[in-house]
């Protein structure tokens, strides 16, 4: 699966502007520089949605996680999920929050248990997105699992620093082979 495992090489996308996106399909890039709830778009493609938590706690980061955020900050909790839509996993996500956030404006995070983070997000008075950043993932990159995910030769993931209030955690979305995003007959 996506999250980390102990002792396993991990490579890491690079990580573009989403001003990198330009020969992308409409498709795809609509879906990766959607401003908007992911959970809120997903729902609307499917008659169940549903939200797999893979793993969560206090864990280590990847490296070009650690640079977005302050140096100081020590602990950080990670959630990691899956998102179905009709029983078929769209989308993997990876949250990660620092432990100042959870002291301060996200406290209920901890608790959310099989709730999109998604709605907590867009439903909080004081949540700003910053600029997004796209990757294309391939091979080993975050530790994927060719076998689970990777029915394509690549992956395309965006991640978004958002903070509530002054509060900062990043979320990293990765679409799936079955994800709506790589279908060009899918319309919104």
């Amino acid at each position: 699966m996506l999250y980390t495992k102990p002792n396993m090489q991990i490579s890491e996308p690079t990580w573009l502007p989403s001003a990198s996106t330009e020969s992308l399909p409409s498709s795809l890039k609509s879906w990766l520089l959607d401003p908007h709830s992911l959970t809120a778009r997903l729902r609307k493609h499917c008659q169940h949605f549903a939200v797999r938590v893979l793993s969560e706690g206090f864990a280590p980061l990847y490296q070009s996680e650690a640079a977005l955020f302050d140096q100081q900050v020590q602990q950080f909790w990670v959630r990691e999920v899956e998102l179905l839509c009709d029983g078929q996993v769209w989308v993997f996500a990876r949250s990660v929050i620092p432990q100042s956030t959870l002291e301060q404006e996200a406290q209920q995070i901890p608790d959310l248990k099989t709730k999109p983070l998604g709605e907590f997000l867009f439903n909080h008075p004081k949540v700003q997105r910053q600029s997004t950043q796209v990757a294309q993932l391939r091979g080993n990159d975050y530790g994927l699992e060719p076998t689970r995910y990777a029915q394509r030769d690549s992956l395309w993931s965006r991640r978004s620093l958002f903070h509530l209030d002054s509060a900062p955690l990043l979320v990293t979305e990765v679409f799936l082979p079955h994800s709506a995003a790589y279908c060009d007959f899918l319309k919104d």
